[in-house]
């Protein structure tokens, strides 16, 4: 099961451990390695070089994206509350954590390569799920964008869309005006564009990943995990290497209908544990025979719960 991002996640003390140690300013994790790992100032500047951490046991390990407390050696002292955890579904269904704190999550789509429209409805429910916004953005624009599933399906999902295109700028500025000052994490296939996207909104990420690079010394995990590049407007892009193969982990039904919102504004099912499938009385498949539910959003439904079943 997920961990509920809802309850702090502090541990250990702002309490000294010793007469000689003592904590110091807030920091924000952006690389998390074993039993170590990078913070820098939050908020701070572009110019702050990342500082190196010190995880202990009684602390816990901290996720990119956690803020956290440090003694004058490095030594992470305290964990503060998440508002929320994103992770993916691992070995056996379980929920693996891969970033903390994150606020949105962009689900990019191009005409090329064609979209997964099982993919697409995973993410949005995941990020529901998650308590974190989930957004679309219809990369690569200038291509035209197909009159077919799932764009013309996009207003059916609730959520805002952004429509760009690095190679003549268009949305990037609307994009990154919307950024703001909280985490946020590019989500999508091979080949959409992420990489493009993420130059495209960050002017220094080059200098950033040297930086980081330096700091690491460019060691064997770095590559396979999260990290945090700052973004103009004081917030944070997290950068997930392979988050484009997403599964969910093993949950109960009314957790996975977190995802689907819109459900919880229909009338209530005669059954209250309907799964929505085959029984009497269901209010939500009443809703697609009647148009007041898109039929895309039940499929949707039906395909993920087919997969806890798989899973659980």
């Amino acid at each position: 099961m997920m961990p509920d991002s809802t309850v702090p996640a502090v541990r250990g003390s702002d309490q000294p451990d010793s007469p000689h140690e003592t904590p110091c300013e807030t920091l924000r994790v952006i690389l998390a390695l074993g039993n170590h790992g990078l913070a820098a100032p939050d908020p701070g500047g572009a110019a702050d070089e990342p500082q190196e951490l010190r995880f202990r046991r009684n602390v816990g390990r901290p996720l990119p994206g956690d803020r956290i407390r440090v003694d004058e050696h490095g030594g992470v002292t305290a964990i503060e509350p998440r508002h929320s955890v994103f992770g993916r579904g691992g070995f056996r269904g379980q929920f693996q954590p891969m970033a903390a704190n994150l606020d949105v999550l962009w689900v990019v789509l191009a005409p090329e390569p064609a979209p997964s429209v099982d993919l697409l409805h995973r993410y949005v429910a995941a990020a529901r799920i998650q308590g974190i916004e989930p957004r679309i953005v219809v990369n690569k624009c200038d291509l035209g964008i197909p009159e077919k599933p799932p764009f013309t399906h996009l207003d059916e999902l609730g959520v805002t869309v952004f429509r760009t295109s690095t190679t003549g700028d268009e949305g990037i500025s609307a994009m990154a005006h919307s950024f703001g000052d909280g985490l946020h994490l590019l989500a999508g296939q091979s080949g959409v564009g992420k990489s493009s996207l993420a130059n495209a909104l960050l002017p220094d990420l080059e200098l950033q990943t040297e930086r980081l690079s330096r700091a690491t010394g460019k060691g064997r995990h770095t590559t396979t995990s999260a990290r945090l590049y700052r973004t103009p407007g004081g917030g944070w892009l997290v950068d997930t290497p392979g988050v484009w193969e997403y599964g969910l982990w093993a949950m109960n039904r009314f957790e996975l209908a977190r995802g689907f919102p819109e459900f919880s504004e229909l009338p209530p099912c005669h059954f209250r544990d309907c799964s929505h499938r085959d029984e009497p009385g269901c209010a939500i498949r009443a809703a697609v025979e009647h148009d007041q539910l898109p039929e895309t959003r039940y499929e949707a439904w039906l395909s993920l719960l087919k997969e806890q079943q798989r899973i659980g």
